[in-house]
């Protein structure tokens, strides 16, 4: 099996995937790990430098300053990557729009730049942790997809 198919297997049991460094985190979302993912994982290690390649590429990581002079790796979660991908290949609109019935966007430039920094700040960005980038995200995938 590739780690590919082995990772798309054990998210499906729960779990998430991370990389650090040369090395694979994961977190697995129930109390305990189900008998039917404990081969999975096995055979995981054995695709380890595939997996950590797989795990490098569909990750967008940032350097990200939470205190200062702490300089940290900062990782968007998987199920946020897509989104991220998306946005970071749209073209910016020439016309104003309205994100939302009550929210006009008169520059859509600066807007886009503004949404550019904010997800290259990271997930501590203070959008981010209202949950306010990732609205904003969803509505224009919504508006202009």
């Amino acid at each position: 099996m590739k780690a590919e198919e082995l990772k798309r297997q054990l998210e499906a049991l729960g779990f998430q995937f991370y990389p650090d460094g040369d090395n694979i985190r994961f977190r697995f979302a129930g109390k305990q790990i189900p008998g039917n993912a404990k081969p999975l994982l096995h055979e995981l290690k054995m695709h380890k430098a595939e997996m950590v390649n797989i795990l490098k590429t569909n990750t967008i990581t940032h350097t990200e300053k939470t205190q200062p002079g702490a300089i940290v790796k900062a990782i968007w979660p998987s199920e946020v990557q897509v989104l991220m991908d998306w946005f970071m290949k749209l073209e910016t609109p020439t016309e104003p729009f309205y994100l939302e019935p009550h929210r006009r966007v008169i520059d859509p430039e600066k807007f886009f730049v503004s949404l550019q920094n904010e997800i290259a700040i990271g997930p501590s960005c203070p959008r981010n942790r209202t949950g306010a980038l990732l609205c904003d995200l969803k509505i224009l995938k919504k508006f202009l997809h």
